[in-house]
């Protein structure tokens, strides 16, 4: 199932892995019942409880449940105070304090130089830097500026796109906020382009209804056409056309797991974990 020029890939460190929200949606908590990271959906829902302007929230319903989840972050985000983001964002995110998700532990064992995500949560971060791999990685969020000298450093690198909660004022959430970061920090985008272009991507825990993914496609240079291609696990059932439409468009070949069988999807994962590593002990070097 898994392609053997993306076994050679990974397991040569040339391939920078991508973790979407389906990531941290398998993580959890230990309250009863558990409780698990908001999907896109939930976190406008939540959003909009706390915007202040009445008229917007059925426009913003409307295009939720077109699943237009940036436009409507865009109609929300004009009346919503940001103290009350933050306060919001850190009870859904940070207080409930998640375990690592199946995915999480999956990318870790594949041991890649480079994870970017556009999740807003910690989880991944902590868990990568506990136990025996504390001090072994570097977090760079896309305001800061170390990323280039983390990048000549031995250190595995996790960079966070979009933000973190450890600093809700500099999360990314609209089509805006995204454009005015670009400009304001263009000089991180530039290399996080570079990355895009001279390596190849898995993406795990992404849907094409992503707006995270479609943020990061439609703005960066990963449109170059080139012999190999970026890989994204996904659930199957997508629209032909669309499929091909992403095929030509970014050059992504997509690994397909029966729909909503997340038990699948792990031992695929499980299986591409073991491919890797495998080749890596046959070719040291």
């Amino acid at each position: 199932m898994w392609p053997k020029a993306l076994i050679e890939e990974l397991a040569s460190r040339r391939c920078i892995v991508f973790l979407g929200a389906g990531a941290s949606a398998g993580s959890s908590n230990q309250d009863t019942p558990p409780k698990s990271p908001p999907t896109w959906k939930e976190l406008l829902d939540g959003i909009k409880s706390i915007a202040s302007n009445e008229a917007s929230k059925p426009i913003a319903d409307s295009l939720i449940a077109k699943e237009k989840y940036l436009d409507a972050a865009e109609v929300l985000f004009g009346s919503i105070n940001s103290a009350d983001f933050a306060s919001y964002i850190r009870e859904v995110m940070a207080e409930p304090r998640y375990q690592a998700s199946d995915i999480h532990e999956y990318v870790l064992n594949l041991d890649p130089k480079i994870v970017v995500t556009t999740n807003y949560d910690d989880i991944y971060d902590n868990y990568c830097k506990s136990g025996k791999e504390q001090g072994l990685y570097n977090v760079c969020k896309y305001y800061e500026s170390h990323l280039v000298s983390d990048l000549r450093s031995p250190v595995r690198q996790i960079i966070k796109a979009h933000g973190c909660i450890t600093d809700p004022s500099k999360i990314v959430l609209t089509r805006s906020q995204y454009f005015q970061e670009r400009q304001n920090y263009p000089n991180f985008y530039k290399v996080l382009d570079a990355l895009f272009l001279t390596n190849t991507l898995l993406f795990l825990g992404y849907s094409l209804s992503d707006p995270d993914i479609q943020l990061m496609l439609e703005n960066s240079n990963i449109t170059y056409k080139a012999s190999h291609p970026h890989y994204a696990l996904v659930e199957e059932g997508m629209e032909e056309s669309i499929k091909k439409a992403y095929k030509e468009a970014y050059n992504i070949y997509f690994i397909e797991f029966p729909s909503g069988d997340f038990a699948r999807a792990n031992e695929i994962l499980e299986e591409l974990v073991q491919l890797v590593n495998t080749r890596r002990e046959t070719n040291p070097a």
